[in-house]
């Protein structure tokens, strides 16, 4: 297969999906980071070493996820926690989880104001190359105005961050297919004699995805990635929003994950003590007012929303993705309801990811079958 030069560089051209065939797709979320997504000062706050990385990335690849996506920071959360702030970069992360595995997808997720767009398409056709394929790129915009001050990089507005990203990416996809070296005069780049080789591995293109929680943010993801992921803040209604989505493109078929935080016991009496003692007890609630804050700033969320004390606690509990929180039976009943709504998977994190994981693969997997959300292969 070669790949067609003539392609937009500005719509999906992967041919790459992610592996298997299960109806509802799984992904261990920002386990490259100090504590995951849960804000919590007790003993069982994530070590994210590279021996626990990689050994989660086997356990989730041998236990047959699909992918694993970390989470791009370079600040912090201004929590108590010791390893608050403590970020793997993605691109090095996934080069490395990709050597250590062999059918897992693996993403890097890109703060692409950050990162020149001649460098990034270099370096990811690289690790892709590592991976014999199996690289992706989740794309954000950023938002944390104190990061692009640490980087020393202007803050665009909104909107002009999207556009900003629209074109990085055109660079990128036109590096990744064109042969022939070119120039690029943007709005934001004005570059010449662009080239890029080697191409991608086995002529087919590394997946994109984006999430986007405001209107431009999930246009672009729309117009421009091959899967978007969602913020759900209610599950009643999500169901609405997957089908207006769907019908506002009706030439093509983007998968919809959603991103979120599974809090799980063999009880639901052990699993509220749990989630007590990783929150009231020993909660890093500097953190999670610091993310609330945050979210307030950025509007993509309702401000009636982000002010209530449950989103507080979503927060706390995971960052502000959607909780999970229950046995395994109510697990899989929450996934089961975000599936017949129309979503195709999730990513999701965990607070003591090696632990709990051991717990979700034995108990909630077999579950997952028995529904028809994974096939058992």
């Amino acid at each position: 297969m070669s790949i067609d030069p003539h392609l937009s560089p500005s719509r999906p051209v992967s041919g790459r999906r992610l592996p298997g065939t299960h109806p509802f797709k799984l992904g261990l979320f920002s386990f490259n980071t100090g504590g995951g997504l849960t804000h919590t000062l007790a003993p069982e706050r994530w070590d994210a070493s590279w021996p626990n990385m990689r050994r989660l990335a086997r356990d989730a690849e041998d236990a047959g996820l699909e992918f694993v996506l970390p989470l791009a920071g370079w600040k912090g959360n201004m929590g108590e926690a010791e390893s608050d702030g403590y970020f793997h970069e993605t691109m090095a992360w996934a080069a490395g989880l990709l050597e250590a595995t062999q059918k897992i997808h693996v993403f890097a997720t890109l703060h692409v104001p950050f990162i020149n767009p001649v460098f990034a398409a270099k370096q990811a056709v690289t690790c892709d190359h590592i991976g014999s394929g199996r690289l992706g790129l989740n794309l954000v915009a950023g938002f944390n105005i104190a990061e692009f001050d640490m980087m020393g990089v202007e803050y665009r507005a909104h909107d002009a961050r999207y556009a900003y990203l629209d074109e990085w990416l055109t660079v990128v996809r036109r590096l990744w297919t064109e042969s022939v070296p070119f120039d690029h005069h943007g709005e934001v780049f004005d570059l010449r004699g662009l080239v890029g080789i080697p191409k991608p591995y086995g002529a087919e293109l590394p997946m994109v995805v984006s999430a986007g929680s405001s209107l431009t943010g999930r246009e672009f993801a729309l117009n421009n990635a091959d899967a978007l992921f969602m913020l759900v803040t209610d599950i009643d209604t999500i169901a609405d929003e997957l089908r207006s989505i769907r019908a506002s493109m009706p030439n093509r078929e983007i998968n919809i994950f959603c991103s979120g935080h599974i809090i799980c016991r063999r009880t639901a009496k052990e699993t509220q003590s749990y989630y007590d003692y990783l929150l009231h007890e020993h909660g890093d609630w500097a953190a999670g007012r610091y993310l609330q804050k945050s979210y307030e700033e950025i509007k993509s969320v309702p401000l009636e929303i982000v002010r209530s004390p449950a989103f507080l606690n979503r927060m706390m509990s995971g960052s502000g993705t959607l909780p999970v929180v229950g046995d395994p039976d109510e697990v899989v009943a929450t996934l089961s309801r975000l599936h017949a709504a129309g979503i195709n998977g999730m990513a999701f994190a965990l607070p003591d990811y090696i632990k709990d994981f051991g717990l979700f693969r034995e108990e909630v997997i077999p579950r997952l079958i028995d529904a028809g959300l994974r096939t058992g292969e």
